[in-house]
């Protein structure tokens, strides 16, 4: 027997004793890891405790561990003291919320959470208001909501959202030609609205700043928008003491009839860059407004010619998109006063930032020839190279319209000129020609999920697809495993039609592990793999210069290798513009900070809200008002409970403010790693429904000599004797799963993980990685090793021993969930690899007197759950016995997946 594979049956460290888990009251409990306590109590004396850690110390992974947090570094951060400055305090918002809810300045608190009657005026009680709140959100008929706004004094003193304008828009070249609507709100309302919400008072962010990762501040950060180096240029050409309000727009047309008909809108959204983007992202926030729903009708052709009706949608678009911009015209040169919900007032400079769309719909923003790249001058011929060209500035697109006009005597002429400078001919004045402080070609900012995953990644699937043949692809992806957040595509891909993002995102989770051991050449293999690599970099919720150098060696590589799809002909040639637009995103994350400041996802979620639960609420019949008033109720009703949590609010502080010397205000820890049912699984499960459900023939014998290994004074040839011949229990409390909260690159709390250990629907024991070394990292392998939970349980705290007499279990017993997992052999990779697919490979190792190597550790041990793909090309795949629930069963060696999650490739990939 080799000496690692032996040394996988005892201890490999000395194991100190488990934390216990914190009860909570709720379904989960958290466990918290705070210290490393150790296992059992000391022996007799010095003598036996050194011999028993000397056993514990040889099973792999038993001692309680955590990453080595050594080389972490205090942040240095650089805030613009001239920007943001306070002019003047008003609270004539906190007066007129009191007033509304006829509230004095010095009203009683009596510390609860509830309210007087008088407080939900105009409504006559608290029943009253609830009542009014359910009719809007429970969808109860426009009629019924009118007879409740005919209740006296209700319809005056409701909290209003914006009004919605409407405007007829009119070609003036053809007095035929019908009106076309459009419904919109003033921008400047709707960004003073997001500014003065109390709720978001302690979150706006008025100043640019700078953050660097080391003392030196040679390493920069990049993730919020104030982060970014736009805030900063744009701050240094306004007034000292001015503040930016960077406005994020989205437009995107949505399809609002689901199986039959044509209907459809085309909303206008906004929000703001001084809003942290983990509210942006949340639509429960409400934080992004819908600005405006751009005119939908159906031109009337009138023997037009094609241009000129492709001429007309976008015309009527620009002049649509100008009427609502024209208040940013002068309030984004000289300001604006701002109240903020604190009640602090600042001149603000509401200035276009970032502009959110899909490629069609970039092209005809930035007013660029449709299929070149909105961003810079690269002819449509050069799109694949890796070169830099001159960017398209505002300035320089309408001086090709210029020309354009003065060399031109018809439409035709004009509209040939400017496709030859590859600038779209179909629009004579943009909507952005007078913005101030905007570069609307520098404002289109990466679509993550439209470039990428539906452009990009759809690309190499397809190429996959026709270089290994479909048929090859749907043979291995359904006897992959499942693997918490990896969609399971039973029957293939090659069958699916209208792929959403979500789906596409699965694929490329799975393609890269899917692709090794086949016939693609090498070139190709690492080409598809460098884009993976710049697909996940892309979606990092932090940035540094390190992570921002690693996005630009993905995309030297993809030059350097992507000239084998060509050689393959699974393509004519690279020339397309959404592989081009990655020429850019390191440039983008510099300035605006990361992709989740601005990826269409985001947005495409609001279409729900503001556009097709309007859409179902009305008649179908001229709806567009109907949506707009159904809207404005949902929002009134929100305002007003905004309002309300505010009062609430006041009352909590004012309580605080009273009892402040007394009662010390604390935080809870923020070391919560574990989330386990309340109640186990399966309590008290038989040991021989525990050997036979979870595929483990040995489990009541393993533990009996893992216990002998926490006795005191025992030996190890006392443990491999069989010390304990019998336990003196025959049932455990079992878990079928447990949820956890990695620790991450970014801190990311909101992160969950999901392991699964069950018996039940023919089984499903994943795979996990687990800390083993005290030199484990957060970025490697190092002091890893994975291994398959097969079960997690719960030692007795009580033992029956005769009778019905009970006594509680011995001291040295470990208090906290522990799982049994059975071993990988140590993850490997040969140079070859690493410079093709750089996935590692672990293997099943062989058995120990009949059994497969194990370990008994702490659950707080599991660093995370990871996905194991078969190597095709290490062993035959049979389809007829392969599938997802054996094929960890029934393969033997496996690829380490890293793009199971960003989490996964962001601690499992290594350069």
């Amino acid at each position: 027997m080799a000496r690692e594979e032996e040394d996988l049956l005892l201890p490999e460290e000395s194991a100190d004793l488990l934390q216990e888990l914190e009860e909570e009251n709720d379904l989960f409990h958290f466990v918290r890891v705070e210290k490393e306590p150790e296992i059992g109590e000391a022996g007799p004396g010095p003598g036996t405790l050194a011999q028993r850690n000397a056993l514990l110390e040889r099973q792999l992974g038993a001692k309680l561990r955590t990453f080595d947090d050594t080389e972490e570094v205090e942040k240095v951060i650089e805030e613009n003291e001239e920007a943001g400055h306070i002019i003047r305090m008003d609270h004539s918002l906190e007066a007129r919320w009191r007033l509304a809810h006829n509230l004095d300045v010095d009203h009683p608190m009596d510390g609860s959470s509830s309210l007087p009657d008088k407080a939900f005026a105009p409504f006559a009680s608290e029943m009253d208001w609830r009542i009014a709140e359910w009719v809007v959100k429970d969808g109860i008929g426009h009629k019924s909501f009118d007879r409740l706004l005919a209740i006296p004094g209700v319809k005056e003193k409701l909290p209003r959202a914006g009004e919605w304008k409407t405007r007829k828009l009119r070609f003036k070249d053809d007095e035929s030609s019908n009106d076309f609507i459009l419904r919109h709100r003033d921008i400047l309302e709707c960004v003073q609205s997001l500014w003065g919400d109390p709720a978001l008072a302690d979150h706006l962010v008025y100043k640019p700043k700078k953050i660097f990762q080391d003392a030196g501040k040679t390493k920069r950060v990049y993730s919020e928008m104030w982060e970014g180096k736009w805030w900063q240029f744009t701050q240094d050409l306004l007034p000292k003491g001015s503040t930016v309000a960077p406005l994020i727009i989205a437009t995107d047309k949505t399809q609002l009839t689901q199986f039959s008909g044509s209907k459809q809108a085309y909303p206008v959204y906004l929000t703001l860059g001084n809003i942290p983007k983990a509210l942006r992202r949340k639509p429960s926030q409400q934080v992004c407004i819908l600005l405006a729903y751009l005119p939908v009708d159906k031109m009337p052709k009138d023997g037009l010619p094609k241009r000129e009706l492709s001429s007309r949608y976008q015309r009527l678009f620009h002049e649509a998109m100008r009427l609502i911009f024209s208040p940013l015209r002068e309030a984004g040169r000289k300001g604006v006063e701002m109240v903020g919900g604190d009640g602090a007032v600042r001149l603000v400079h509401p200035i276009l930032a970032s502009y959110v769309a899909d490629f069609p719909e970039q092209c005809l923003v930035t007013c660029s020839k449709y299929g070149t790249c909105p961003k810079c001058r690269v002819a449509a011929a050069e799109l694949s190279s890796s070169s830099s060209f001159p960017r398209r500035t505002k300035d320089w697109t309408l001086q090709v319209m210029e020309e354009a006009r003065r060399s031109s005597s018809s439409d035709a002429q004009y509209f040939a000129y400017c496709m030859r400078k590859e600038v779209s001919g179909y629009t004579f004045r943009p909507f952005w020609d007078d913005l101030p402080f905007t570069d609307i070609h520098f404002s289109i900012t990466p679509d993550v999920l439209h470039q990428l995953y539906q452009g990009v990644l759809k690309h190499l699937i397809s190429w996959c697809q026709d270089i290994l043949g479909s048929s090859e692809l749907d043979r291995r992806i359904p006897s992959l495993p499942p693997s918490f957040g990896v969609r399971h595509f039973k029957n293939g891909i090659s069958a699916l039609s209208q792929i959403s993002g979500t789906e596409r995102k699965n694929m490329g989770k799975i393609l890269l592990g899917c692709l090794v051991g086949s016939d693609m050449p090498r070139d190709a293999l690492t080409a598809v793999r460098s884009i993976l690599d710049f697909l996940y970099l892309a979606q990092y919720s932090t940035h540094d210069d390190d992570t921002l150098s690693y996005m630009a060696d993905a995309l030297n590589l993809w030059h350097a290798k992507k000239s084998s799809f060509v050689d393959l002909a699974v393509h004519d040639d690279l020339n397309i513009p959404k592989f081009h637009t990655l020429q850019h995103y390191v440039e983008m994350i510099r300035f605006f900070g990361c992709t989740d400041n601005y990826n269409t996802e985001m947005f495409e979620r609001l279409h729900i809200d503001y556009a097709k639960k309007g859409w179902r609420a009305s008649n179908k019949r001229e709806e567009f008002p109907q949506m707009t008033k159904w809207l404005v109720r949902q929002e009134n009703i929100q305002s007003f409970n905004k309002e309300l949590s505010w009062v609430i609010e006041q009352q909590r502080l004012q309580l605080l403010q009273k009892k402040q010397d007394s009662i010390p205000v604390s935080t809870p820890p923020s070391t919560t790693t574990l989330l386990l049912p309340k109640e186990p699984t399966a309590p008290s499960k038989a040991l021989s429904l525990i050997e036979s459900g979870h595929r483990v023939p040995m489990f009541a014998s393993n533990l009996r000599r893992y216990l002998a290994m926490l006795k005191p004074g025992s030996s190890r040839a006392e443990v491999e004797g069989g010390l304990v011949k019998s336990l003196p229990f025959n049932a455990l409390d079992v878990y079928y799963s447990f949820k956890f909260s990695p620790e991450t690159l970014d801190d990311d709390s909101s992160i969950k993980d999901v392991v699964k250990a069950t018996p039940l629907k023919g089984g499903r024991f994943d795979t996990v990685v687990i800390l083993t070394g005290d030199s484990a990292e957060t970025a490697s392998f190092t002091g890893t090793r994975i291994g398959r939970v097969k079960v997690i349980f719960h030692l007795p705290s009580q033992l029956t021993l005769i009778g019905t007499y009970k006594s509680p279990s011995p001291s040295w017993w470990p208090t906290s969930v522990l799982a049994y997992v059975e071993w990988y052999s140590a993850p490997s990779q040969t140079p070859l690899e690493q410079k093709s697919h750089n996935m590692t490979t672990v293997h099943k190792l062989p058995l120990i007197e009949g059994i497969t190597p194990w370990s008994i550790v702490p659950l707080s041990n599991i660093r995370q759950s990871c996905m194991l793909m078969p190597r095709y090309d290490k062993q035959n795949l049979d389809r007829a016995t392969w599938t997802s629930s054996n094929v960890l069963d029934k393969a033997t060696h496996f690829l380490v997946n890293n793009w199971s999650s960003l989490y996964t490739y962001k601690t499992l990939y290594k350069d």
